[in-house]
């Protein structure tokens, strides 16, 4: 499962290396790219039932998740609602810090309206969300590869093929995808995550070079979590939010663990 604005493909480098072993499904989230979005107000159960449909068409009992980022904050909720639908759970940088009430990071200066817009959608939902779709949603235009290399140099990874594919097939958003956004805004992660009763396997970026305030902020979040989770392996990956993409993640490490190989 992706991070926001971004379609199923986000994963292939992981469902490449894994479909000898498993069956691998690809997904966009809701209200992203091609899959239908979830109306009215969210709660932590529609987003879990979402899944739960889905894997239900599928005829999928049984399901490892890995989710990146929003998507990880999705496989983490089900795995929450419906721990005995899940082997293992892998988060790729997500669950182990609460989103920022005021995040410069994701949207710079903008981010001091968050939560006054934040009030506005709880206020009057999809009228507020279609007003400010304008505002969140990505134009549909190509993406050049001079911003994708800045993106890479950026986040310190390689411009490899996978990160090409996805970044140039980004996912439209639509208000169903904005009204998710602003519910993960609203989630406390860490209180989930403590409360998980499935093995999971937690690979976190570390920020070391590129972002002093969160490496301290992930350093913080990651010795509250070793202290209070028992069924929680936390590894640290080298680099950013991107983790899948770095020189550092071991795509071995993640088979070893859904093979049972990795006890926890």
């Amino acid at each position: 499962m992706p991070a926001g604005g971004l379609r199923g493909n986000e994963g292939r480098i992981i469902a490449d290396y894994l479909k000898n072993d498993f069956q691998t499904h690809l997904i966009d989230l809701p209200g992203y790219g091609e899959s239908h979005g979830i109306t009215g107000k969210i709660r932590t159960i529609d987003i879990a039932d979402w899944i739960k449909t889905y894997l239900d068409d599928s005829q999928i009992y049984k399901v490892n998740l890995i989710g990146h980022s929003l998507g990880g904050s999705l496989a983490l909720i089900f795995a929450y609602h419906y721990p005995d639908r899940v082997d293992h759970l892998i988060l790729l940088d997500q669950g182990h810090k609460a989103f920022p009430k005021i995040p410069f990071a994701e949207f710079g200066k903008f981010a001091l309206v968050i939560p006054f817009l934040n009030l506005g959608v709880k206020l009057a939902r999809e009228p507020i969300l279609k007003k400010l779709l304008p505002l969140f949603a990505s134009p549909t235009i190509e993406v050049k590869d001079e911003e994708i290399k800045a993106f890479c140099n950026r986040m310190k990874i390689r411009e490899t093929e996978y990160v090409k594919t996805a970044l140039k097939s980004n996912a439209e958003m639509t208000v169903e995808g904005l009204n998710l956004l602003f519910t993960f805004y609203n989630i406390n992660q860490p209180k989930l995550i403590n409360k998980l009763k499935v093995e999971t396997l937690l690979l976190y970026g570390t920020f070391s070079g590129i972002n002093e305030k969160e490496e301290q902020r992930t350093q913080k979040a990651i010795k509250k979590l070793k202290t209070e989770i028992s069924n929680l392996t936390a590894v640290p990956v080298n680099g950013g939010h991107y983790v899948m993409w770095g020189d550092d993640f071991s795509l071995a490490g993640i088979k070893k663990f859904l093979l049972h190989k990795i006890k926890i």
